[in-house]
């Protein structure tokens, strides 16, 4: 503070200075004593207890500078920041709706809202039904049209107050009606709506529930029914059913008995998907007999014994078996051209005999085997050695084995040389610690170069589960160097096996390599040009 003294009045000293100095070097100090507190009140966040800061006395300016004076008046704001705080802020303009005559909306004249209220009605019924809705909140003219739609695409229960805005003075058409009521919802309180909507030419229908409580009668008997969807309910026991046009039937965590699946695939002459998926009511058996059903899709409870097919029409199907079951049979299908079939490990004796079911399938184009379904095969196929019948059109091919049985490695290769078009391969190791050295690759390599797919159509291979086995190595080397036409290979390996992938894959390079994870496990994926 001397030192700016000095560069302010000269050389002379404080004590030199007379009293209107005094004051004039007092006003300087205190001036930059302000500013310096600014600044750290900037940087620094203010307490509460000094937010408010005790009146200035009036005979002092700043105690550790000069000592109070009666004849000093009061520091005033300096003029420039008092002429800020005493501009007004400019208030913000609000938008407003230009009204009619004015601005650019009077130039283009409102053609919609002058159309009759047929026209308007015809075009809101070609609108789906969440669109149409909203075109009531435009303006106060359409605020009756939902009254006058002829049909509503989808409806939805999921509450008490959920409207049902179906009257049986209006003739509405309704084309799918969800169901979803809460817990606290008695499942009796749908009747009323099942009941109006079966007025209304209902053709789909989904129902889903927090336990299993039988819906009514009345659901079965809608003749205008095409979708019938059930989650977690029950079906009450039926002798008839008036569901004629019903062509998609899905079943999942549903309790029915034989006797109703049976009324409902009778009467149901035009059925063509079925799915059950983890019913109950069915442990002795489920039998399926449709002569129209063309996808199939089943999974068994925990508890089913027997699984029987009998639809010669079907086209897609996939099966699933449990721990428990005994028996499946499927009736041959010449038309099927996508099979999955997943066998689980029987804790019986599993009586499954899928052989004379391949053998019809003769215009397959994806074919699955999963879990124990190849050894199922390898036991029927043994006494033969090649296929009887030929997969022309067959062009996937997944299946799942235990390279440790030779009679499993051989079917593979019986399949390759079935498949003259095939051009997707997924090969899925089995986990097995038994290892089974009375035979190798060499001794099969012969069948292989038979297969005439690996030369001329066979795009894309997928290795699941590789391990470090000898006949692994041996068959991904085979088919890398092999294949004329492969577009891409993908290999998923554990950690420790990264060096044999990268060992077999170096055979033939690719200009592309790709590194990613698959089921938790690192994947391998190179690509050809």
């Amino acid at each position: 503070m001397m030192e700016l003294g000095r560069r302010w009045w000269g050389e002379s000293s404080p004590a030199q200075l007379d009293s209107s100095h005094g004051l004039k070097y007092a006003v300087l100090a205190s001036n930059l004593s302000n500013q310096v507190n600014r600044r750290r009140s900037t940087r620094l966040s203010p307490r509460p207890e000094l937010s408010q800061k005790p009146p200035p006395q009036p005979g002092s300016i700043h105690n550790s500078f000069v000592p109070s004076d009666p004849t000093r008046t009061e520091m005033t704001r300096p003029p420039a920041a008092a002429a800020a705080a005493a501009i007004p802020k400019p208030k913000r303009k609000r938008r407003r709706r230009p009204k009619a005559g004015k601005g650019a909306a009077a130039d283009s004249p409102d053609c919609f809202s002058n159309l009759p209220d047929d026209i308007v009605l015809a075009i809101a019924n070609r609108l789906p039904t969440r669109l149409a809705v909203t075109l009531s909140v435009l303006s106060r003219r359409f605020r009756h049209l939902p009254s006058l739609y002829a049909h509503l695409d989808s409806l939805r229960f999921s509450s008490a107050a959920s409207p049902v805005p179906l009257h049986a003075t209006q003739p509405k058409l309704l084309r799918r009606l969800d169901i979803v009521p809460p817990k606290r919802i008695k499942p009796s309180a749908i009747r009323h709506v099942i009941a109006a909507a079966a007025d209304h030419g209902l053709s789909e229908l989904s129902v889903r529930l927090h336990r299993r409580v039988c819906l009514p009668k009345s659901a079965f008997f809608i003749r205008s029914l095409t979708v019938l969807s059930l989650d977690t309910c029950g079906v009450p026991p039926l002798s008839t059913v008036a569901c004629a046009r019903l062509r998609t039937l899905k079943l999942h965590r549903v309790y029915i008995k034989q006797e109703a699946l049976n009324a409902i695939l009778s009467a149901a002459t035009g059925l063509q998907t079925l799915e059950m998926v983890f019913c109950t009511g069915l442990d002795a058996g489920c039998t399926v007999e449709s002569l129209s059903v063309r996808s199939f899709s089943f999974k068994p409870g925990t508890e089913q014994r027997e699984v029987t097919l009998r639809a010669t029409e079907l086209r897609a199907i996939t099966l699933h078996t449990r721990p428990k079951t005994r028996k499946v049979h499927l009736e041959p299908s010449p038309d099927v051209r996508k099979a999955y079939l997943h066998v689980a490990k029987s804790m019986e004796m599993l009586f499954f005999r899928m052989r004379p079911f391949l053998d019809a399938a003769t215009v397959l184009a994806s074919l699955t085997l999963r879990g124990f379904a190849m050894k199922l095969l390898a036991d029927e196929y043994k006494d033969i050695a090649k296929l009887p019948v030929t997969f022309q059109g067959l062009r996937i091919l997944s299946v799942s084995l235990d390279f440790s049985r030779e009679s499993e490695a051989v079917l593979l290769v019986k399949l390759l040389e079935s498949c003259p078009g095939l051009q997707q391969l997924t090969v899925s190791a089995a986990e097995n610690k038994k290892i089974d050295t009375g035979f190798s690759f060499a001794d099969h390599k012969k069948m292989l170069t038979k297969a005439s797919c690996l030369t001329k159509s066979l795009a894309q291979i997928k290795f699941l589960g590789f391990n470090s086995e000898e006949y692994l190595k041996d068959l991904l080397v085979f088919l890398l160097n092999r294949t004329d036409k492969l577009r891409k290979i993908g290999v998923q390996f554990q950690e420790s096996e990264e060096t044999v992938v990268k060992w077999a894959l170096s055979v033939r390079p690719a200009p592309i390599e790709k590194r990613s994870n698959l089921f938790s496990k690192p994947y391998l994926q190179l690509e050809y040009p």
